[in-house]
């Protein structure tokens, strides 16, 4: 008889199971969004048309702060700086005519073959003249002097100096 309540004991749970709803798999809810919320703050800014006057200019109007230009470095819309004690006519002969002769060493000609088309005074951001060497690492020093272009036959040769002795081909 235990045996027989068992049985009928099992078989009643089984048929239960067997009529229950079948379990299904619960979805993942995404987290409610949330907006992030944003502080706007609003910055003084000058008017773009109008450029900020010289330090101690009689255009500079009170509360306005004073700008002092960068020692060596070319005033915004001035395409080539000012002479100074090292650029100059005469340096800018001198790197010219060592641009020449490193070109004449180059090419194996004689520097009378060599025409300079131009020597622009210029300062570049760094030591590297405009033209850094992969792998190389340079001072970040405003660095004056010139571009030189040279000439020989119809091919132009530009070359990148400062105002001492450092003379660089640079093919741009």
């Amino acid at each position: 008889m235990r045996k027989l309540i068992r049985l009928l004991s099992i078989g009643a749970v089984l048929a239960l199971a067997a009529c229950s709803p079948a379990p299904t798999a619960v979805q993942p809810t995404a987290p409610p969004t949330v907006e992030p919320t944003v502080a706007v703050i609003e910055m003084p800014t000058a008017p773009v048309s109008m450029p900020y006057p010289a330090p101690g200019s009689a255009d500079q109007s009170p509360g306005q702060p004073t700008v002092a230009p960068i020692s060596g470095y070319p005033a915004p819309g001035q395409p080539t700086p000012e002479p100074t004690s090292e650029i100059n006519e005469s340096t800018m002969k001198a790197m010219s005519e060592l641009a020449r002769q490193k070109l004449a060493e180059e090419l194996e000609i004689s520097v009378d073959q060599i025409q300079v088309v131009s020597a622009d005074p210029t300062y570049w951001s760094d030591t590297s003249l405009g033209c850094p060497q992969p792998g190389m690492t340079y001072p970040q020093v405003i660095t004056p002097g010139y571009r030189v272009t040279l000439v020989v036959g119809s091919t132009l040769y530009t070359y990148h100096t400062d105002t001492k002795q450092t003379v660089v081909r640079c093919e741009l």
